[in-house]
């Protein structure tokens, strides 16, 4: 799976899922819109002041789950968060994007825009009881 592969999956209705871990190991998982993915082929997430963005500070590596329950099509994506931005275009165009999805309350809380390098994409297995 590349990443146009994941344009087209991102554009079917799903559940995100990141998964992320404090400097301890304690895990925290938050559902989360998909990416949007840069020319230079990052993933960029919009985000509040959380605990996901507080266990990213700690620890930059994260997961994230996309799934379309439909079809249980799907993938894992691991990452690396290379860069935090607190201002300008795109965190305004997430800011936007969730305005325009009704989310009034959440585009007000987003104050981050965070860009992720993918490390690995595994897609998931078809059916509700994948096995590996």
């Amino acid at each position: 799976m590349n990443l146009k592969d994941l344009e087209r999956l991102f554009q079917k209705t799903g559940i995100g899922i990141m998964g992320t871990a404090d400097s301890q190991g304690w895990a925290n998982m938050a559902i989360y819109t998909p990416p949007m993915i840069t020319k230079e082929g990052t993933l960029v997430f919009g985000a509040t002041q959380r605990l996901t963005h507080k266990n990213l500070t700690q620890n930059p590596r994260a997961m994230f789950l996309y799934v379309v329950p439909e079809t249980w099509e799907g993938v894992r994506i691991r990452m690396r968060l290379v860069k935090d931005e607190t201002s300008g275009e795109m965190l305004e165009t997430w800011k936007e994007r969730f305005q325009a999805m009704g989310y009034t309350t959440l585009a007000r809380e987003i104050r981050h825009a965070l860009h992720f390098q993918v490390e690995e994409i595994r897609p998931l297995k078809e059916g509700p009881s994948c096995k590996e």
